[in-house]
Parts: structure tokens; C-alpha cells; sequence
């Protein structure tokens, strides 16, 4: 297979990555009314579970050519987290002089997003490979 299909099959992945987390944030900040950034918070949790579970699966278990892989690893679980919005929402409050909501929102994305994977990682590896 070719790189072009590698590029297209990532992009793949990107797209429904991409779409879930705008419409999962989309949901989540409609239902939660907060000008916490809720949404943004919850696809970061999410993405980062899933990408723990999936590292272990196609990274241990499954046989998957690289296209796929990379696909699922790059293209969906880095579309559906962003890092960029954490950082815009968090330079917006910071500049409306939220600092503490900020540091919050920062703290609780990077220590909730790293605990989310170490558990998709820890429950792909207990429950489903045994």
C-alpha cells in the first residue's frame, strides 16, 4: 500500500475525530451551561481513554497494516482530543483575568487526560487480554 493511502486513511480517522469531538463538545457545553469549558474537557478525557485502549490493542494484540494504525491512532484519537482549544479557552481566560479557572482548566486537563489513558491501557490489558 502506498503512502497516499496511508495519508487517506489517516485523514479518515481525522474526520470522524474531528467531527465527534465537535459534536460531543457541542452537546456537553449546550447541556452543561458554564462558561467552564466543559465540552472541550470531556472529548480531551474520552480521547485519551480511548487512545489507551487502542494502543493496546493495535500496538499488542492486533495484526493492522501500518494505514490503519495510524488511522485510528493519529487520525481519530488526535482529531477527537485537542490540545489547541485547551490552550485558546485557556489563554481566553487567562486574558479576562480568570487566572485561577485557567490553572484549573489546565491542571485538570493534563492530570484527567494521562489517568484517563493509564486506565484505558490498564482496563485493555485486565479485562479485555487476559
Amino acid at each position: 500500500m502506498s503512502g497516499l493511502f496511508t495519508i487517506f486513511m489517516i485523514g479518515v480517522g481525522a474526520t470522524i475525530g474531528a467531527s465527534m469531538r465537535y459534536y460531543l463538545t457541542q452537546l456537553i457545553n449546550a447541556t452543561l451551561i458554564s462558561d467552564f469549558p466543559y465540552g472541550t474537557l470531556t472529548v480531551n478525557i474520552l480521547g485519551s481513554f480511548l487512545a489507551g485502549i487502542l494502543v493496546v490493542i493495535i500496538l499488542e494484540r492486533a495484526t493492522l497494516h501500518d494505514a490503519y494504525r495510524l488511522m485510528l491512532l493519529i487520525g481519530l484519537t488526535g482529531s477527537l482530543t485537542t490540545m489547541s482549544t485547551l490552550s485558546l479557552e485557556s489563554i481566553e481566560m487567562i486574558s479576562f483575568g480568570r487566572y485561577g479557572q485557567a490553572g484549573f482548566n489546565i491542571l485538570l486537563n493534563v492530570v484527567l487526560s494521562l489517568s484517563a489513558t493509564g486506565i484505558g491501557v490498564a482496563f485493555c490489558r485486565y479485562f479485555l487480554i487476559s
